[in-house]
């Protein structure tokens, strides 16, 4: 049974229904560890692969409390000693995606998105003053054109995350809260597709999404991301105009999506995230327009077979790699002791004893000390 620690919040364990999933990782050979991070690991272990959501903690961390920085720690601690421990996922993937805006830079990096493909993240600048004139040099030197969506730049851990803002026009700059995101809107007929990854699978669902606009005269409109894109919800917001019902529906292409996820999961090296995506409805393109690390997965069928699978696809290679490096240790050590060097031999003839083997003497070593010419380090044994 290998044994596998973790740590989520309370109202993300209600989410997955997780505790109560205990018997299905069981089945699947995987001992669930529920971890006190606010005490050290050690004594917790010994753990092949430790699986968290610290988003909050490392929110928190960064802004200087030390209750969280300690959490983290501890974590990193034990990972440091534990090498062989697997953690999904790395802290340092995930911060990549705290940061809406350096998220957006990261996601220009994706070859998939470098090319001439049907991908694209829409333009997007990093506003951090409520100054008018500033923002709106900023927001041209950046092509962001109205409408745009303000986007609180930290992307993960709070409530607050998750408050946007849809601005139309000159006017709405005054309602710009710093520091945030601008991102240009891309009418998309009120449809968002969420696609789940899991390792090198994906699965994709569709959710309701921000209505069709255009830069208008009108006051900047208020929204919770997560309300508006709820299952089955429906409000002002999500309830195309009658123009807009004639509009062909379009479908998402299984591919595509899925050479995004294969490229942004190698971008990040992350294996549970989510990519939120929308189709613009007048070019046809498909926009990326924010990742979420460890998501909710609803609509998932099947979710916590495929994660144990996961874990245990992880946990076989990392022991692949482990008895891998053994065999090589061990085969370098069976080289060394067969280089030995042979010790003089009385000869056949009468001529007495062959010539000494001379050894380099250290003057800073105590006598009888010798430097052996074969005795070297072993380096390069394989990393994981």
């Amino acid at each position: 049974m290998r044994r596998v620690g973790y740590w989520l919040s309370e109202k993300k364990k209600k989410r997955l229904n997780f505790e109560d999933q205990i018997p299905t990782f069981r089945d699947a050979g995987i001992e669930l560890v529920k971890l006190n991070i606010d005490k050290s690991l050690e004594l917790q272990g010994p753990f092949d692969l430790i699986l968290h959501k610290c988003t909050l903690f490392m929110v928190d961390a960064e802004d200087g409390d030390e209750q969280s920085l300690d959490a983290i720690n501890n974590i990193k601690e034990y990972i440091s000693s534990h090498p062989d421990c697997i953690l999904v996922d790395s802290f340092e993937s995930i911060e990549k995606l705290i940061d809406r805006h350096e998220q957006y830079k990261l996601l220009l990096q994706c070859n998939l998105l470098k090319s001439e493909s049907v991908v694209y993240t829409p333009t997007f600048v990093e506003l951090s003053t409520k100054d008018r004139e500033t923002n709106k040099q900023r927001l041209h030197e950046a092509e962001v054109k109205y409408p745009f969506v303000c986007k609180p730049i930290v992307a993960h851990g709070s409530s607050a995350s998750h408050k946007m803002a849809i601005i139309f026009n000159e006017q709405g700059l005054e309602d710009i809260q710093p520091p945030c995101v601008a991102q240009t809107f891309h009418n998309h007929n009120a449809v968002l597709y969420k696609v789940f990854v899991i390792g090198e699978k994906h699965h994709i669902v569709e959710r309701p999404s921000i209505k069709n606009f255009a830069a208008m005269d009108r006051s900047t409109i208020y929204f919770d991301s997560n309300d508006v894109s709820k299952p089955n919800c429906a409000n002002f917001l999500t309830e195309l105009d009658k123009e807009d019902l004639l509009r062909t529906p379009i479908t998402p292409d299984d591919e595509i999506l899925g050479d995004l996820a294969n490229a942004v999961r190698r971008e990040l090296k992350m294996e549970l995230f989510g990519i939120d995506v929308i189709i613009d409805c007048d070019t046809k393109k498909y926009a990326v327009i924010d990742i979420n690390a460890f998501p909710g997965y609803e609509g998932v069928e099947n979710f916590m077979e495929i994660l144990c699978d996961l874990l245990n696809s992880l946990m076989d290679k990392n022991d692949k790699v482990k008895t891998e490096n053994e065999r090589l240790s061990r085969k370098r050590s069976e080289s060394s002791e067969a280089g030995d060097i042979k010790k003089p031999k009385l000869s056949n003839g009468n001529s007495g004893l062959q010539p000494a083997v001379c050894f380099e003497r250290n003057p800073d070593t105590h006598e009888g000390d010798m430097l052996l010419p074969w005795k070297q380090p072993i380096n390069g044994l394989l990393e994981h």
